[in-house]
C-alpha cells in the first residue's frame, strides 16, 4: 500500500508541476537578446592604431622599417553580417637604408583587390601588414584582408626588393613560404 501511495504522490507532483505556468525566462534566449542589443550599435567601430618598427640586414645593408595601421574615415564604411559598421584601415609602409628611402607606400584593401572576390572585398577590411623575414630577393611582409574582428581572412606576401619595387602574392600558408622564382615586380 505504501508503494502505491508513493507512486500516486510522485505522479501528483509531476502533474502539478507540469500544469504550473513557467514564468522564468529561457536563459538561452535571454543571452541572445542581450548580445543582439549590445552588438548592433550606431557607432562606427575601428581597430586599434598600430605603429610597429623592425630592422633587418639584407645583402650587407641594414634596412629600417615602419608600419602604421590607422582607421581611415575617407574609405568606405564596412558592415559585417550583424550590421556592425567598421572603418577600413590604411597601412603605411616606410623602409629606409641609411639616408636612402627605399619605399614609402600606403596600402588599402584595394591594393589586394585583384586577388579577392567582390563580395568578400565589400565586407572585409585591411587587417594587417607585418615584417615576416628576409628572403633571397628582399624583405618579405605578411599582410591580411579579413572580415572585421574574425578569423576569416585572406593572407598575402608582400616582398620589397632593394630597388623599392614590390611584389604581391596571395599566400596559401603563412608558414614555410619561400618563392621558387624571383617575384614578379609590381609598382
Amino acid at each position: 500500500m505504501k508503494r502505491y501511495l508513493y507512486i500516486i504522490v510522485c505522479l501528483s507532483f509531476f502533474a502539478f508541476s507540469s500544469c504550473r505556468k513557467n514564468t522564468q525566462k529561457d536563459p538561452d534566449n535571454y543571452v541572445v537578446e542581450s548580445i543582439a542589443k549590445d552588438v548592433v550599435s550606431n557607432e562606427i567601430q575601428e581597430l586599434q592604431t598600430i605603429d610597429a618598427t623592425a630592422s633587418a640586414e639584407f645583402k650587407g645593408k641594414m634596412y629600417n622599417m615602419r608600419m602604421i595601421r590607422k582607421a581611415d574615415a575617407n574609405l568606405p564604411i564596412v558592415a559585417d553580417a550583424q550590421g556592425v559598421r567598421y572603418y577600413d584601415n590604411t597601412i603605411s609602409l616606410r623602409i629606409n637604408s641609411g639616408d636612402r628611402e627605399i619605399i614609402n607606400k600606403d596600402f588599402t584593401k584595394n591594393t589586394f583587390a585583384s586577388y579577392l572576390e567582390a563580395d568578400f572585398l565589400q565586407h572585409a577590411i585591411l587587417e594587417g601588414l607585418v615584417f615576416d623575414k628576409v628572403t633571397e630577393y628582399g624583405l618579405m611582409f605578411a599582410a591580411s584582408v579579413s572580415y572585421p574582428e574574425s578569423d576569416l581572412y585572406v593572407p598575402f606576401h608582400v616582398t620589397v626588393l632593394p630597388n623599392g619595387v614590390l611584389s604581391i602574392d596571395k599566400a596559401d600558408l603563412m608558414e614555410d613560404y619561400e618563392p621558387d622564382v624571383e617575384p614578379e615586380q609590381n609598382n
